[in-house]
């Protein structure tokens, strides 16, 4: 029979098929490279020979610079031992590089191997070698007989050598598969591991919920914000989260899972007493809930909003505070320097008192705050208000630094309970007294406001305004302190204990 093969006539061409870094790459993947002999692929080239009546059969792997021989039968020492040769006594190449079947009736005269060194040293005449192929398309080497002697392959010498390297090809695809899936399946799971590690490491809650808004996962920072020491899974989420936040939550979840969209909510906890800011991102049959504490933001923002309530009404009564300082000085100036001086101090002293509010409102606290004690900050608050005589105002207490945080908010209250005293307290009439002390018991500020002399009451007042209102948002909320305030007959007792650490700041 014909030699044929596409090198029939090109002479010798080692091409770049061979060297080709994904094919290598495959082949070394296979797992099947400098392993040893085993007998689902010693059987195949056995039965190669024995079919085809040839004295040799391999399973040769072509590397870069060698052949190996998964399994061979016939091959004379050494080159059984060694079980590899290099590529110049390889015809096997030639069937990588073309990716077809090559026959060889006589080597000795065939211009493509004529020169190739396994005429002489494995006496290699007559050649019929067959592609193995992996699944995507990679030619790791050749199946092939040889003889010593000139030989006209037949049609079915190629078919029966194609049939037993079909299966041989089949073991080594479904070992390639194998390890493949293996290797996917170990990067899953060390994707996943991270994607763990990310999910408990987070500082915000996750948690994963069903159609019946029944929780199928949640993480660390789920059960810290929700103060849960216990698993959450397989609660629902009413029971998850408390009642007030919980309803909202569950509108959230539903809105996502009927529109397929992601939905947000924010609610206060009034149970855990904190605000929640969540999302829900819908996947399938089940809701992805992110979430996050969001009350410092809360109460800034609240803050924020009573501050600038509080610089509205400030404007606003701006000129009758005004006119009410010109009357109180002019009813006890003698002259009018003495008017104008008294007047002047006024002015300033409420001038300093709002930049001392205004760091509040400004990006950039530290640029504007400067250090001030307890002492100061009230005499510059109550300063424009005192009357003329001795003894209807007493301020006593230690040195205490304020924090650039805590001197806004220690301000806005002073402020608010000296300007209410000078409209509805003990500074409106001339026979009142006020007295601002404070002590520091342990790592807690013991503050007191007390009036005396004021306008007679019959009881405390029924109603609280926005002044009461910004008096505890001060102290309760943003101070972190706690309150009391007593309605004798004729004053008003306020109590206030307020940590040190938060003064501090």
């Amino acid at each position: 029979m014909q030699d044929m093969s596409p090198f029939a006539e090109a002479g010798h061409n080692d091409g770049g098929r061979i060297g080709e870094g994904d094919r290598l790459d495959r082949l070394a993947r296979s797992g099947l490279l400098d392993t040893e002999a085993e007998d689902v692929f010693d059987r195949g080239v056995r039965l190669a020979t024995k079919l085809l009546g040839t004295r040799v059969a391999l399973l040769s792997l072509v590397d870069r610079d060698r052949q190996f021989f998964k399994a061979q039968h016939g091959l004379p020492e050494p080159h059984s031992e060694a079980r590899e040769t290099p590529l110049t006594h390889s015809f096997c190449k030639h069937v990588v590089e073309s990716g077809d079947v090559l026959m060889i009736e006589d080597a000795r005269k065939h211009p493509l191997v004529s020169e190739n060194l396994a005429i002489r040293d494995l006496d290699v005449v007559a050649y019929l070698g067959v592609p193995i192929v992996t699944a995507d398309g990679y030619v790791l080497g050749s199946f092939c007989a040889i003889d010593s002697q000139s030989r006209a392959w037949t049609g079915d010498d190629v078919e029966t050598l194609q049939t037993i390297a079909k299966g041989v090809e089949s073991e080594i695809r479904l070992r390639i598969e194998v390890d493949d899936r293996r290797a996917l399946q170990e990067k899953a799971d060390a994707d996943r591991a991270r994607l763990a590690l990310v999910l408990e490491s987070t500082a915000d809650g996750i948690v994963t919920i069903d159609r019946q808004l029944a929780v199928g996962y949640a993480n660390r920072g789920a059960r810290t914000i929700l103060g849960t020491a216990g698993e959450l899974d397989g609660r629902t989420l009413w029971e998850v989260f408390p009642t007030t936040c919980g309803d909202v939550f569950e509108a959230m979840v539903d809105r996502a899972f009927a529109t397929g969209q992601t939905a947000e909510a924010t609610a206060l906890c009034s149970g855990l007493g904190r605000w929640l800011e969540a999302r829900a991102v819908p996947s399938g049959d089940k809701v992805t809930l992110f979430f996050r504490d969001v009350s410092a933001r809360q109460r800034a923002q609240e803050s924020r909003q009573l501050l600038v309530r509080e610089l509205h009404h400030r404007i606003k009564n701006l000129f009758a505070i005004v006119r009410g300082m010109i009357s109180m000085a002019a009813r006890g100036a003698s002259d009018p320097g003495e008017m104008a001086e008294a007047l002047q101090g006024r002015l300033i002293a409420l001038a300093r008192a709002h930049d001392l509010i205004r760091p509040a409102l400004s990006p950039d606290l530290e640029s504007d705050y400067q250090e001030i004690f307890l002492g100061d900050l009230v005499k510059i608050l109550v300063e424009p208000y005192r009357r003329q005589g001795a003894g209807h105002l007493t301020i006593g207490g230690p040195d205490l630094r304020l924090g650039v945080n805590s001197t806004t908010h220690v301000a806005l209250f002073i402020h608010e309970l000296t300007t209410n005293a000078n409209k509805y307290g003990s500074l409106s009439r001339a026979g009142g007294s006020l007295a601002i002390e404070w002590t520091i018991e342990g790592d807690v500020v013991d503050f007191r406001w007390t009036e005396t002399g004021g306008p007679e009451m019959a009881s405390a007042p029924d109603r609280h305004g926005f002044g009461c209102k910004l008096v505890k948002l001060c102290i309760e909320t943003q101070l972190e302190g706690d309150l009391s305030i007593r309605w004798p007959a004729s004053g008003m007792q306020l109590d206030a204990g307020i940590p040190l650490r938060v003064i501090a700041r």
